[in-house]
């Protein structure tokens, strides 16, 4: 561990890129366990002296797949499992915990807020692919060192930063520029990006635009023997001349109604005054257009569709932050790190019936205020990281019915009870022991309270909903070994708790579920607890070979789950906007369990040739109830090979998905069953070819045939078919 503190601080955030080839471009390598990772215990180490899966996603990586966005991006890896309920969309899995139950960082703040909702999110897409310097995947539980929601784990994306010149006498700064325009077949793509940054000696600047625009997407032509034409999109609503009109589709495989655009800009300033200190402030904004609900647009009633509009309106994301780091070595730390940030996310829903005037909106705005401290100090052979977080939400939530023809307006229920407010707060201390250069004892500790009040409006509601005040606290620990063994082989053991504390979506949201169910509040929830084990079985041979076999092992109690409910009132139905529902609500089950192996391996085959393979099984049930619990993908993974010399890169690559069998379904209707075959989840998988060639110095151009074979396919839980057949053409500049 001690060779890797002189680097640990010397880039901005600590973070430093692991290069994939030795000085000879033509000699593949395997990034072995010497890799730098920071989202185990927030600031540089090896990966080696970390007894938890980490896998990382670098920068050059996404560029070679060339993902639309950072969920698809996820997705490629196939270390990942991703739901997507419309084509904006895409909500990853880990360990069997969507949604809240991960949690998302960014640049070391944490993005999950006070509405991250228990189904399928979307918000990972607010940041830009194309602004990532690498994304961190931390699996299992993680909330000694992040707190609340951490069940599933952790996605840390970092963010690239501006490039300081490295003469002490240039009066000119030093320019880094980058642009790509890349045109997709399977949704008619344009993409455009473009990034500068300027660096002096001890100040400097990056700008990064990205701006997509996509048209509704295209399935794949090939069918499922057994479904035939599962997945078309036989026919969608327009508006014309002042009415809604079904329309028949006169392209099956095209799914209408399901494109959007966005834009995303990210803002860096960095200040150095000197190698010990640095200043950096980081602004970041993201917007969509409306985003479709696809899977809600697609839904009928009385053998006729049901909606002329479901879309989420424009997602918007800002992020500022300011941070100083010190390196110096004193009594207390030898590093210290401080955060303040704030976020305002926007987001919304637009419903309107078909053949009706009048379209329910329900908005949502979500300011969020955080504090972050990290400190590090070595002692000896020990390694000490300690700090505190404190974050604040305050959620403004309104609903209206608007007349679209005359723009007349009414109040109609909130999704969420207005001015509520949701904090927490923690203190953690992480310590590693290196007791011989071979074996590593890690531990620590965190102690969290969260506080949540949310006052219900009666107004539109006929059950008896009470107010919400609710405040808990929670002790988590970890403890972790890692041995090096003889001939690269490495053995490491995790145990470790973990929390989830129910956020206003959880107590206080009203919803139509796609069952027709209603989602009412419960006011008497508690927190989820988790006891998680790891254990993983590596070896690496020279650098040129890599496996690794984790199995995994979560017990839940308290779990939060979606069950029948009756009110307070003692009612089992509600009215809710006018219509009445049967009412179900999050409760907490008794106890639950989450199960499964991950298996990676990674290759130097040749001078020029690498394999990749990866493959995760994952299984989960209530046992108070004795059925499947919700989010438990099937089987999936990925295959990969590998070809590159000094000009010329290609990769083809298999991503796959098992079956999952309807038995193997949550009663809770989260997984969206309705949306999928009658017998369940299909298997599939795609094959893709991806390109780059290197014209010149700066001038590169890349394709890609994804989804060769044009396979016809719908992941698990998901309610839009994957993209079928897509090519792509990238041109890059860059200097």
């Amino acid at each position: 561990m001690k060779k890797t503190i002189p680097f640990v601080f010397a880039t901005l955030f600590g973070f430093e890129q692991a290069q994939a080839q030795t000085s000879n471009p033509d000699t593949l390598r395997v990034i072995g366990l010497s890799e730098v990772v920071v989202s185990a215990n927030r600031v540089q180490e090896r990966k080696a002296d970390v007894p938890q899966q980490i896998d990382v996603l670098r920068a050059t990586q996404i560029r070679l797949q060339n993902p639309i966005n950072t969920a698809d991006a996820l997705l490629n890896t196939g270390q990942v499992f991703v739901q997507k309920s419309q084509f904006g969309g895409g909500s990853p899995v880990l360990r069997g915990f969507e949604a809240n139950k991960i949690l998302l960082v960014v640049d070391g703040v944490r993005m999950n807020n006070a509405i991250y909702r228990a189904g399928h999110l979307q918000n990972i897409l607010s940041t830009d692919a194309n602004s990532v310097e690498r994304i961190e995947v931390l699996s299992g539980a993680g909330s000694v060192l992040y707190g609340t929601d951490a069940l599933g784990g952790v996605i840390s994306i970092l963010t690239k930063n501006p490039l300081l010149s490295d003469s002490a006498t240039a009066t000119l700064p030093r320019v880094r520029t980058g642009s790509f325009v890349r045109y997709g077949t399977a949704a008619q793509e344009k993409t455009a990006h473009a990034d500068l940054s300027l660096g002096w000696q001890k100040f400097g600047s990056l700008t990064s635009i990205t701006a997509s625009d996509f048209d509704d997407l295209r399935k794949g032509r090939r069918d499922y023997k057994s479904f035939p034409g599962f997945g078309e999109n036989l026919r969608y609503v327009e508006r014309q001349d002042g009415k809604d009109v079904v329309v028949e589709n006169d392209n099956v495989n095209i799914q209408r109604q399901s494109g959007y655009r966005q834009l995303s800009v990210l803002q860096k300033f960095l200040y150095r005054p000197s190698a010990a200190q640095q200043h950096t402030v980081n602004v970041q904004y993201s917007t969509t257009s409306n985003v479709p609900r696809y899977d809600r647009l697609q839904t009928y009633r009385n053998g006729a569709l049901r909606y002329a509009e479901w879309n989420y309106g424009p997602e918007k994301r800002f992020f500022a932050s300011y941070q100083y780091q010190y390196t110096g070595a004193t009594k207390l730390f030898d590093m210290v790190r401080f955060t303040p940030a704030v976020q305002k996310v926007n987001e919304s829903r637009l419903v309107r019936d078909f053949g009706k005037d009048l379209r329910d909106e329900n908005l949502e705005e979500v300011r969020i205020g955080s504090l972050n401290l990290d400190l590090f100090k070595q002692i000896g052979r020990h390694e000490l990281r300690y700090g505190a977080e404190a974050t604040h939400n305050k959620v403004e939530s309104t609903g209206r019915r608007v007349n679209i023809v005359s723009g007349a307006s009414t109040g109609i229920a909130t999704r969420y009870p207005n001015g509520s407010t949701y904090a927490t707060k923690g203190v953690y201390v992480s310590h590693n022991w290196e007791i011989t250069p071979q074996l590593i004892l890690s531990d620590g500790l965190r102690y969290s309270s969260v506080r949540l009040k949310a006052n219900f409006n009666p107004e539109f509601f006929k059950s008896n909903l009470l107010n919400s005040d609710q405040e808990s606290s929670s002790l988590n620990g970890n403890l972790g070994l890692v041995w090096m063994l003889p001939a690269g082989f490495r053995v490491s053991g995790l145990v470790s708790t973990g929390f989830r504390n129910p956020n206003l979506d959880d107590v206080s949201k009203t919803f139509e579920q796609n069952n027709g169910t209603l989602i009412i509040p419960n006011t008497s929830l508690k927190p989820e607890q988790i006891f998680y084990r790891e254990a993983e079985l590596s070896n690496t041979i020279e650098g040129k070979l890599h496996v690794a076999v984790t199995g995994f092992y979560s017990t839940l109690t308290d779990a939060i789950v979606v069950r029948p409910y009756t009110a307070p009132d003692g009612s089992t139905t509600t009215v809710y906007n006018g219509q009445a529902f049967t009412t179900v609500a999050n409760t907490n089950t008794g106890k639950a369990r989450v199960y499964g192996f991950s298996g990676r391996f990674n290759a130097a085959l040749a001078r020029h040739w690498g394999a990749q393979a990866s493959v995760t099984y994952t299984k989960g049930r209530d046992l108070s109830l004795d059925v499947p619990l919700d989010h438990i993908p099937p089987v999936y993974g990925r295959g990969a090979i590998t070809y590159q010399n000094r000009k010329f890169t290609a990769e083809g690559s298999m991503l796959f998905n098992g079956r999952k069998g309807i038995a193997e379904y949550s009663p809770s209707g989260e997984d969206n069953l309705i949306q999928n075959t009658p017998v369940g989840a299909l298997g599939w998988q795609t094959f893709n070819l991806r390109t780059t060639y290197q014209l010149t110095k700066s001038w590169s151009v890349q394709s890609g045939l994804e989804n060769i074979l044009d396979q016809s396919y719908r992941a698990f839980a998901s309610g839009i078919n994957g993209a079928g057949r897509n090519f792509y053409l990238t041109v890059r500049f860059e200097r």
